[in-house]
């Protein structure tokens, strides 16, 4: 006859390693969603700063601006695309000035396919007679 022997059996180990495994895989799921994340923000972060520099840049243009224009920010692998529309001029004595729509769409590659940001603002500009 045997005595009483303290410890756990194998079956006893057993479930306590799948539990644990378990729990492991579900902590490196929500670890890897989590960088995943902090990636897309710290990108969308960068754009977003890239774009306000870009109109920022357009706004000292005091001329009209022109109807399409494409570029790529230097150093980085954004591009970016300009695209205007002339609002109607409402007032026919100021010939000069010319009001517009501006659509700013920027792009970057991302693990599938390619990101887009896109901005929308007005321009006036002065046409020199």
């Amino acid at each position: 006859m045997r005595g009483h022997e303290d410890g756990y059996t194998i079956i006893e180990a057993l479930c306590a390693f799948a539990i644990l495994s378990v729990v492991l895989v579900a902590l490196y799921g929500v670890g890897g969603n989590a960088l995943r994340m902090l990636t897309v923000s710290t990108d969308a972060d960068r754009v977003a700063l890239l774009a306000k520099s870009k109109l920022d840049e357009f706004s000292t243009i005091r001329a009209p601006l022109p109807a399409f224009q494409i570029g790529e920010f230097r150093g980085t692998d954004v591009r970016w695309r300009l695209e205007t529309q002339e609002i109607a001029n409402l007032d026919r004595d100021a010939h000069d000035l010319h009001l517009q729509t501006v659509r700013l769409l920027l792009t970057w590659p991302a693990l599938v396919g390619s990101n887009e940001y896109v901005v929308s603002a007005r321009h006036i500009g002065i046409e020199k007679p």
